[in-house]
């Protein structure tokens, strides 16, 4: 990328003086193992002391800094046991409570409680023919719309009858029959 960029065009018309943009790479990089590793290596020359004073063999630095790289290890193993037995006891403890709260069925339902159902039904899925029975007759369609007193049902041939909420006995869902 640097390589095209340090090439001049072969053939110049009228064109401007362009400052190319330096390319601003990553070029160092840390992380938690390897300053781990770092502030070991520094506290181990720490304590070998001034050379002056005392001197330590490299080797010796090196192979202490593997032990104690896995000594950490095992330590870090172990406070992740202890954090799971920990979590999972917690959890087990606890009364679990379901995501979703239960909806009642159809059939659970009152009246008042299955003409908001089929209202409120999705617009996307066709709508479910129900029997609406009053006192004196069952009238078996689909319901259109519904306000304080009256409810209007579709019938299977097309029409639109009113019934009044006061004389609605009872809604139920026929379904696909087979």
């Amino acid at each position: 990328m640097t390589e095209k960029r340090e090439k001049e065009p072969l053939f110049y018309i009228q064109q401007p003086n362009f400052q190319i943009p330096e390319n601003r790479m990553q070029t160092i990089y840390s992380s938690r193992k390897a300053e781990q590793e770092r502030k070991q290596k520094q506290s181990l020359l720490d304590l070998a002391g001034n050379k002056e004073e005392q001197t330590v063999p490299k080797e010796k630095i090196e192979n202490t800094a593997g032990q104690l790289e896995v000594q950490e290890a095992i330590e870090e193993f172990e406070s992740g046991r202890e954090e799971k037995k920990g979590a999972s006891f917690a959890f087990t403890t606890e009364k679990r409570k379901p995501a979703f709260n239960r909806v009642k069925s159809f059939k659970e339902m009152d009246t008042p409680e299955r003409l908001n159902y089929l209202i409120d039904f999705p617009k996307q899925l066709p709508p479910i023919p129900c029997i609406f029975e009053t006192g004196e007759k069952a009238i078996r369609g689909f319901l259109v719309s519904k306000n304080e007193e009256w409810i209007e049902v579709k019938l299977f041939d097309e029409s639109i009858e009113k019934l009044n909420l006061q004389s609605l006995n009872a809604v139920k869902m026929i379904g696909l029959r087979r």
